[in-house]
């Protein structure tokens, strides 16, 4: 199934086990809590998230990647992950109680337009790297942001 969008894709880079851990921190997850990983890539934003409790959906629309999150998944034994192949773009963000992303300096912009838009009250993003322009921070751990809307 071919997915289109109409907005950039974000590259695929390793995120260490140190800025997976922070991400956690940061965001202070509670059991019984649904997020989305925007990206997810190898899947290991999600597999720590799910640890604790969350309901994730592991955005992920590379082929590749999804397999290897697939697998990552399968290895931990997690029942709460959803890896879903559709374009995190395309769906509406509103049920979710946390948003993980690593996402790119080109995006920024319209990223904080659709979850400022989308979330509800209290919902929590975290951001590699990259900050929203517009959006203040909660926290920031090195260079990892905490947005609460």
């Amino acid at each position: 199934m071919d997915i289109i969008s109409s907005a950039p894709h974000i590259p695929y880079f390793t995120t260490s086990r140190y800025r997976v851990s922070a991400m956690v921190e940061l965001a202070k997850p509670s059991k019984g809590e649904s997020g989305a990983d925007l990206g997810a890539g190898d899947g290991r934003i999600s597999i720590a998230f799910a640890k604790k409790g969350v309901t994730m959906d592991a955005f992920e629309i590379d082929e590749k990647l999804r397999i290897l999150a697939k697998e990552n998944i399968g290895k931990e034994g997690l029942e709460n992950i959803n890896l879903l192949n559709e374009d995190f773009w395309l769906s509406n963000l509103s049920k979710y109680d946390i948003i993980c992303c690593y996402p790119m300096p080109d995006i920024m912009g319209r990223l904080e337009e659709k979850l400022k838009r989308e979330l509800k009250p209290g919902a929590r993003v975290v951001l590699n790297y990259f900050p929203f322009l517009h959006w203040k921070e909660k926290k920031i751990k090195d260079n990892i942001y905490l947005y609460v809307k």
